[in-house]
């Protein structure tokens, strides 16, 4: 399943910053449920190694009609949980920071 996650965040060592907003798509063998995690990887370009992130649905669209054959199943909204180093199955594509 091709599915859009939406993820505001909090800088860990600066609470007090403006949140972040990034916004990826991820290939899961099913649609996630609200209060299930999902598990995703990004290589980091700077250390080329690979930081597995964590993230708890909090909110879950299906999309009702397919406009193409690229759009995703559904979009989710999920807070980031943690994250750590290592490496995993799971596979990212377009990974965007804003």
């Amino acid at each position: 399943m091709k599915v859009l996650v939406y993820c505001k965040y909090f800088n860990f060592k600066n609470p007090l910053d403006k949140p972040k907003i990034e916004t990826f798509v991820a290939h899961l063998p099913q649609i996630p449920k609200v209060g299930e995690t999902i598990v995703v990887e990004r290589i980091s370009p700077q250390k080329q190694f690979v930081i597995i992130f964590e993230y708890i649905v909090t909110a879950v669209q299906l999309n009702a009609s397919k406009e193409s054959a690229d759009a995703a199943d559904a979009q989710v909204n999920a807070s980031l949980n943690h994250c750590w180093e290592g490496t995993s199955n799971f596979k990212i594509t377009n990974f965007l920071e804003k």
